[in-house]
């Protein structure tokens, strides 16, 4: 789609030239042609060791997928992610995730889905007594963990959504916010829902019964909060 074309080369000038603006003083100081040559190799580190994150527990991953309702999502919300899971457990390595069920898988499996040519982007929370409970008090996450698990995916996309049995349902970023918001005491980025592009789709999907205006969330809204920062990209 020419929208998330747009958005991969918005992203690909704004990551490098966070990276040069680290490095403009600097430059200024050693002389112009000197500088270049330490522009190019600094930039060169940088977008090396975006490479090499060190996941942590608490860390969300941010992924592009491609499907039908994934494109419907990402041109809806404008960025290239349609889905999104939590890393539960570094030993061993495990992303919890809401698709077909909520479960935990190794981050092999989970990365295997994302949309060809395209990464998982780290997203990291800012808070640092959020982040020290996760460093300290994984485990309590991973109880917390247990109640969602099995649980099955929201394919309508509701909030407080539940089956015939009375069962909640889940999607993925809906999961992710009631677990972290639960395990934190912390507010998640949540909002009201709109589905302006592709209309007709909408319409479509939802058999004419688009939930315009009901709460909910969705991966860029993690990828835009001031609650979290980007780290890099897998």
């Amino acid at each position: 789609m020419q929208v998330l074309d747009i958005l991969g080369i918005y992203r690909a000038k704004k990551l490098i030239f966070s990276h040069l603006s680290k490095y403009y003083d600097l430059a200024l100081k050693v002389g112009y042609m000197k500088s270049m040559v330490f522009l190019v190799f600094c930039l060169s580190f940088s977008c090396a060791a975006l490479g090499q994150v060190t996941l942590r527990v608490g860390d969300l991953l941010l992924q592009p997928l491609n499907c039908w309702t994934c494109n419907l999502i990402e041109a809806e919300e404008k960025t290239i992610y349609s889905h999104m899971g939590l890393v539960i457990s570094v030993n061993p390595l495990l992303i919890a995730e809401s698709i077909g069920e909520v479960h935990a898988i190794p981050l092999s499996q989970f990365a295997v889905k994302t949309e060809r040519g395209q990464r998982l982007a780290v997203m990291r929370i800012k808070d640092q007594e959020a982040a020290r409970k996760f460093k300290h008090h994984s485990s309590e996450l991973w109880n917390e963990f247990t109640f969602f698990k099995g649980k099955k995916f929201d394919k309508r996309y509701l909030w407080d959504n539940v089956d015939e049995n009375g069962e909640e349902l889940y999607y993925c970023s809906e999961f992710i916010t009631k677990l972290l918001s639960k395990f934190l005491q912390m507010e998640m980025p949540i909002k009201r829902m709109h589905y302006y592009e592709n209309r007709q789709e909408w319409e479509k999907y939802f058999e004419g019964k688009v939930p315009d205006g009901e709460w909910g969330n969705s991966p860029s809204d993690y990828y835009r909060s001031e609650l979290f920062e980007f780290i890099g990209e897998l």
